[in-house]
């Protein structure tokens, strides 16, 4: 089973707390209210283990997903949240400006909006603290169930999951939400290497 030192986990959490601190100051920045973003745990998972994630199997999630190249790798990441907490965070962000009845119809413009601005956040503070040119494509929104989740597409069998645990914290509601970064195991490894090195 391919692992990850203490040190090494440590260097790629920093990655994804810095970057999320960056993302909950633009996101307040849209909504005029502190946000506060989390990254409470990380676990490095294989495609198959993330197909059985017991408290995400048979949900209905919504996801953006953002696909990149580069010096890396070629990988993606997912932004992933239960449907239920998705539609909690469409209300907070269109505040008293839509009826509760109408929130489902702004739900994929406000979570790409969201996806767009973590995941965004979270390569390219890779690409800078690493050093890496990075690019992506446009992202892609889906919602439905978990296991439709196209998380093996195209994919290799190397290919390994950094699972990261998010909290999403605006006017006194918690959220979770879940991050899977999905790239070549060598190149996690690699790039928590060169973490280690820039963030000392």
């Amino acid at each position: 089973m391919n692992s990850l030192t203490e040190i090494e986990r440590d260097s790629l959490c920093e990655l994804f707390n810095i970057s999320l601190g960056a993302a909950a100051k633009l996101m307040g920045e849209m909504v005029s209210d502190e946000i506060l973003l989390t990254v409470p745990n990380l676990k490095l998972i294989t495609t198959d283990e993330a197909k059985k994630i017991e408290y995400l199997v048979d949900q209905d999630v919504c996801t953006i997903e953002q696909k990149f190249v580069g010096g890396i790798g070629d990988g993606s990441a997912f932004l992933l949240f239960h449907k239920s907490a998705s539609l909690e965070i469409v209300k907070m962000m269109m505040k008293d400006y839509v009826a509760l009845n109408e929130v489902s119809q702004f739900e994929k413009d406000a979570l790409s909006e969201i996806g767009n601005i973590i995941l965004n956040a979270i390569l390219s503070n890779l690409a800078k603290l690493s050093d890496y040119k990075i690019e992506t494509h446009v992202p892609e929104f889906f919602a439905g169930k978990y296991e439709d989740l196209p998380l093996g597409r195209n994919s290799k069998k190397d290919n390994s999951i950094l699972l990261v645990f998010i909290d999403y914290k605006l006017k006194g509601k918690d959220i979770k939400g879940y991050i899977f970064f999905i790239l070549n195991f060598d190149s996690i490894k690699n790039l928590s290497r060169v973490l280690i090195e820039k963030l000392k």
